[in-house]
């Protein structure tokens, strides 16, 4: 199976774009809609694969955002229904604060202003 030139412009953009939200959570010069960074950990046989995304209020407020950083929201989102597709759970998880134990919240649907998701691993019976 071969690429078409549209397919292989696609892949191209996407790393250039993958390649700039890395720079960019390095330099930490985001967009003035960014709230601050959030991140997906996803659970697998490895460990936790770690994924930041640009928090912001709102998916309607994308377009305030750098090329880039729509990128890691989509990305961040499609990860999202992924995982809702396969059935994994995906928890919301507050940042830990004294004296009070973390209460993760299940969601079905992205919240790019939550800060930390969690997508859990499938456990199969045996």
């Amino acid at each position: 199976m071969t690429m078409t030139a549209e397919n292989e412009t696609t892949l191209v953009n996407e790393e250039a774009l993958a390649r700039r939200w890395k720079e960019r959570c390095a330099s930490g010069q985001f967009s003035q809609a960014v709230l601050g960074l959030g991140t997906i950990r996803v659970m697998g046989k490895a460990g936790d694969a770690p994924v930041q995304f640009p928090r912001i209020t709102s998916l309607d407020t994308l377009s305030a955002l750098e090329p880039d950083e729509q990128w890691a929201v989509r990305a961040a989102q499609a990860i999202v229904i992924q995982a809702c597709d396969q059935r994994r759970s995906v928890l919301a998880a507050a940042p830990p604060q004294p004296d009070s134990l973390p209460m993760p919240k299940p969601v079905t649907t992205f919240d790019p202003s939550v800060e930390t998701l969690l997508v859990t691993s499938i456990i199969r019976g045996g």
